[in-house]
């Protein structure tokens, strides 16, 4: 059997976990716990619903395996993953293939003729301020697999300045744009918050 590891939602990752609108951004300084929270709702997504479709794209590929896959294979998927291949790697389609039929597939934006040709019923975004509105409006497109109750882009980003292109769509009520603060990560110690 599977174990999950521990994990807890506080503050704005609660609230993005809670959401279902369509485009949900966790914007904060590093170390609040926003790239987590939105692997542990993909997760969790992946395994809930049979045959979701879930996707981590950035800019470029390379820029996923030493950040964004080395959280998701340490601290999200269950332990001993490989082992009991609770969850497999398929190298050559490039996703995390999970028993229930499930799969989050890794992708950047340099390659994007595997995404806008595909279906996904959540798209994970880390560092979403590298992305150009084009691309962002583009991802959103692609939410059209339909087996969850929901389809959601979910992306976390550092605060950048006023008026990025984010920030104007959250203005506007496009994207729910979440304050993640350092309170929210249950990992964060008092002597570093001090």
């Amino acid at each position: 059997p599977k174990e999950q590891r521990p994990y807890k939602r506080y503050g704005a990752a609660r609230d993005m976990w809670r959401s279902g609108k369509p485009e949900v951004l966790l914007s904060g300084p590093a170390r609040t716990g926003k790239s987590r929270a939105c692997l542990e709702k993909l997760y969790h997504c992946a395994d809930k619903y049979p045959g979701m479709r879930g996707l981590i794209c950035r800019k470029t590929r390379e820029s996923i395996t030493q950040t964004v896959m080395v959280t998701w294979e340490q601290k999200v998927l269950p332990a001993g993953w490989v082992e009991d291949k609770t969850v497999r790697f398929n190298t050559t389609e490039q996703q995390y293939e999970l028993p229930n039929g499930s799969i989050i597939a890794v992708a950047g934006l340099d390659k994007a003729s595997k995404i806008m040709s595909s279906e996904w019923d959540v798209i994970y975004v880390p560092e979403a301020t590298e992305l150009f509105k084009d691309d962002w409006e583009a991802l959103t497109t692609r939410l059209r697999n339909n087996v969850m109750p929901y389809q959601q882009l979910i992306a976390d980003c550092n605060p950048s300045y006023p008026n990025h292109w984010l920030k104007l769509r959250a203005d506007r009520g496009d994207v729910l744009m979440l304050e993640s603060r350092h309170e929210d990560n249950p990992s964060v110690t008092k002597e570093y918050l001090e």
